[in-house]
């Protein structure tokens, strides 16, 4: 299996989010290149095949929030395997008005509207813990090793390939899950609170894991805001 080196994922990222050249390979675009990237807010995961209203809120007064592509706009950071983009200032999104909703990912896009293309998309909220590299058994449910962490029953986490590795079968890159079971640095997922429909994994697997915080509850009169560095999305 041939991998991304970190090099090669930071200048992907900075090619797409400071329009800054990748040396020898790529520029920007010479003729109307886009100046944006659009935020948006979803009540679920989008998904890696999604597009920019697949799952898109739609509470009352919501629009997505253009952010140019510069690096006072957007940071690259970290290392591999858990490069990633972040917000490099904070981001407002419009107040909600009579109909809310419960927020749970961002996504990062092209278009201001519509069914533009979608680039990236994480779970909202600033990582609590991690990243952490993990292992995990073919099981039922799986079973998760992971180094370093202390993670209790009901906590929200996030798992991710990386470039040398592949996920277990069962778990899908960047869905929310809850800690179902913990046990020092061994713990299992359930995709529901309480431990309600633990994860099984039919094959061996690896890959890092965050931490994540509770979905966003907006309501009348409530305004979406999110600080520098709350949205973290990985390239991985």
């Amino acid at each position: 299996m041939a991998n991304y080196t970190g090099a090669t994922m930071t200048s992907i990222l900075d090619l797409i989010f400071n329009a800054t050249t990748w040396t020898s390979i790529a520029i920007n675009a010479t003729s109307s290149p886009a100046t944006n990237i659009y935020v948006s807010l979803h009540n679920a995961d989008p998904g890696a095949s999604g597009n920019q209203t697949t799952n898109e809120t739609a509470y009352t007064n919501y629009a997505r929030v253009a952010v140019g592509r510069t690096s006072g706009g957007w940071t690259i950071a970290g290392s591999t395997p858990a490069v990633n983009v972040t917000n490099a200032s904070t981001i407002t999104f419009a107040q909600c008005g009579a109909s809310g909703d419960t927020l749970t990912h961002f996504g990062l896009g092209l278009a201001s509207s519509g069914s533009g293309t979608l680039l990236l998309s994480g779970p909202l909220g600033v990582t609590t813990a991690g990243p952490y590299d993990f292992t995990c058994t073919s099981a039922s449910p799986g079973s998760l090793t992971v180094p370093g962490s202390s993670f209790s029953v009901n906590n929200r986490v996030s798992v991710y390939a990386t470039e040398a590795g592949t996920l277990p079968s069962g778990f899908t890159e960047g869905t929310v899950y809850y800690v179902g079971t913990a046990s020092g640095i061994a713990i299992t997922l359930s995709t529901t609170t309480a431990n309600g429909n633990p994860v099984n994994t039919s094959s061996v697997g690896a890959g890092f894991l965050i931490g994540q915080t509770t979905p966003l509850a907006v309501s009348n009169g409530v305004t979406p805001s999110f600080a520098a560095s709350a949205l973290v999305a990985y390239l991985s």
